[in-house]
């Protein structure tokens, strides 16, 4: 089971920031190494599932959650695992991923037409149930843990967060 430490906020934390993210669409070459760090998931750790020098396709499993093996994080692009950056004690830092130009994907699954327990079962195998977070410590949701509540969260608070209207002006609506 995850634990996780107790924060407790007295009044919350305002970071005053002037200005606003500019409304303008960059075009940004692709890059050259892509990286998945274990740290950016809370209360994981991580142990990997391949090599370095594997090949991978974006959605393939790069690591599992020690405690709870179920929980993976997969890959974002297809490529080559190039290396495992290791820190100190051998804890692992970093996933880097050479992608070879085009991206090929895992065979997905259908959504439409599963039952909460296959939906579950699905968001674990592809690795999408490490974004799933518990509130209120911002941890990964326990797989075997039923919610009390599901809160979607139809915007970005983070500093500077780029205009959600913006983003979406030109979707055509349904």
């Amino acid at each position: 089971m995850l634990m996780s430490k107790t924060i407790k906020l007295r009044k919350g934390l305002d970071i005053r920031l002037k200005g606003r993210a500019e409304q303008q669409w960059l075009n940004v070459p692709s890059s050259l190494l892509y990286g998945v760090c274990p740290q950016d998931f809370i209360g994981l750790i991580p142990k990997p599932l391949l090599k370095e020098g594997d090949e991978v396709k974006a959605g393939t499993p790069l690591f599992y959650h020690k405690d709870i093996p179920e929980i993976v994080v997969s890959s974002p692009v297809s490529g080559k695992l190039s290396q495992i950056k290791r820190g100190e004690k051998r804890k692992i830092l970093a996933f880097i991923i050479e992608p070879n130009g085009e991206i090929t994907y895992n065979e997905g699954v259908n959504i439409s037409q599963l039952s909460g327990e296959s939906l579950r079962e699905a968001l674990l195998k592809t690795g999408l149930w490490a974004y799933i977070k518990q509130r209120p410590y911002n941890i990964i949701a326990h797989p075997q843990s039923n919610p009390k509540a599901i809160f979607i969260s139809g915007f970005d608070t983070a500093p500077l967060a780029p205009d959600l209207e913006f983003i979406l002006q030109d979707e055509n609506q349904t």
